[in-house]
């Protein structure tokens, strides 16, 4: 009987809790533009219940250049919330508050809690942590949570919104400013102007189907290698390892080098091309007189350079994702005659 009474008494103080916390939160954000949290503070507002808003934490440290050189773009998102009303909670989405923590002796048990042994961390805190099981925890934590690192690449204001998106179901855009817009704009006006200029003083030459072939290419390269989302989120063409070297490439399905997508793009086309050539190659040597020898050498040499440079290709995208064609069929597929066997595709 206790104990239902003190259910009672505890649902219907929920709601007016709740509401309190709510409030609480909001008036801090509006009023400080990012909520500085605490440990007491952190565990009133994210741990106990009621509490039916999500709150987006930016854990840094003291001294930490990265955590200072990525808290404009912090900065920046939490202000697109704010100004898309998300502070406010709607019939399908709930309130979104922004927080930051610093590390230091009080707080540190808050970053050994969420298992976080650098800075910066980007963690989204959801109502229903209060009530997954310490064995789901780590799970929940892993998907909830982002150790940024220099190995990211440049994160911008763009990549915090696409993080924070997927998981609290918003579709908050990001807002260039007028000067951003202006920018854009004018280098545009600028490339148009010159491009127009170049074309009516080089008309023969643009007119050459040759350099359309090797635009195309060029275009075709550009573009398979990603370069123009590598330009918007200012992606470095290398990184440096955890021992201090050069790194060319990542292993991580969601990042991705310049060198790296350049590189790739360029073996990829290099394969096309080379197939192009197999089957230009007797109108190219009709009037060289090569001997059968040399001409099958040649053609040798083509399919083993396409050969080895699809194996390349498929071993950079096995170590990314656990999705990855590969050149011969799996062991385990029947083989037999052509109605039977399963590496036939046709």
């Amino acid at each position: 009987m206790i104990i239902i009474l003190l259910f009672l008494v505890n649902f219907i103080n929920a709601d007016p809790l709740a509401t309190q916390k709510t409030n609480e939160l909001r008036e801090m954000q509006l009023r400080d533009g990012i909520i500085e949290l605490n440990s007491t503070g952190y565990f009133y507002y994210t741990m106990e219940f009621p509490r039916p808003y999500d709150i987006v934490i930016y854990f840094v440290a003291p001294s930490c250049k990265l955590c200072n050189d990525l808290n404009e773009h912090y900065q920046k998102v939490a202000k697109f919330y704010a100004d898309s009303g998300a502070l406010y909670k709607s019939e399908s989405k709930r309130a979104v508050f922004f927080a930051t923590m610093t590390f230091n002796d009080k707080n540190k048990q808050v970053f050994e809690q969420l298992g976080f042994i650098s800075a910066p961390n980007l963690f989204i805190s959801q109502p229903h942590i209060v009530f997954v099981p310490q064995d789901e925890r780590e799970r929940y934590l892993r998907d909830m949570k982002w150790t940024i690192s220099y190995t990211d690449g440049t994160v911008t204001a763009h990549k915090f919104l696409e993080f924070i998106n997927k998981r609290t179901g918003r579709q908050v855009d990001y807002k260039a400013s007028t000067s951003e817009a202006l920018t854009v704009i004018g280098v545009l006006l600028g490339a148009l102007t010159f491009g127009g200029l170049i074309f009516i003083i080089a008309r023969p030459l643009f007119l050459n189907p040759k350099l359309w072939f090797i635009g195309s290419i060029i275009i075709f390269i550009t573009c398979l290698a990603g370069v123009v989302y590598n330009i918007i989120h200012n992606v470095p063409f290398f990184s440096q390892n955890n021992r201090g070297g050069l790194q060319w490439k990542t292993n991580s399905g969601r990042q991705q080098l310049g060198f790296e997508g350049l590189f790739l793009s360029l073996g990829m086309t290099f394969v096309g091309l080379t197939m192009v050539l197999i089957m230009k190659f007797k109108v190219l040597v009709k009037h060289q007189k090569l001997s059968i020898f040399i001409e099958r050498f040649i053609y040798v040499a083509l399919f083993a350079a396409i050969f080895i440079f699809i194996q390349f290709v498929e071993e950079n995208y096995r170590q990314k994702s656990h999705y990855n064609p590969i050149y011969w069929p799996p062991k385990h597929y029947i083989k037999g005659p052509l109605n039977r066997d399963q590496g036939n595709s046709f």
